[in-house]
């Protein structure tokens, strides 16, 4: 994904080895976001993902979370 979408979305970032990481936890208040959680990497205990494993839900996902809703106990 595009990191100036990321940005202007107000997901939070830190850079580290020239690589800009963006947060996990930030990145669930967006519904319209989806990752891939194999990527995730912990920094100093807070989950975070480069922008390249980051996408915008398709169609596809969206009827998915419908027919499928998660269980909240």
């Amino acid at each position: 994904m595009l990191v100036s979408i990321l940005k202007d979305k107000k997901v939070k970032s830190v850079i580290i080895d020239d690589i800009e990481y963006f947060d996990v936890q930030d990145i669930k208040k967006h519904p319209e976001l989806k990752i891939y959680v194999n990527e995730i990497v912990n920094i100093e205990g807070i989950p975070m993902i480069s922008a390249e494993h980051i996408y915008l839900t398709t169609e596809f996902d969206r009827v998915i979370k419908q027919v499928f809703p998660k269980n909240k106990k």
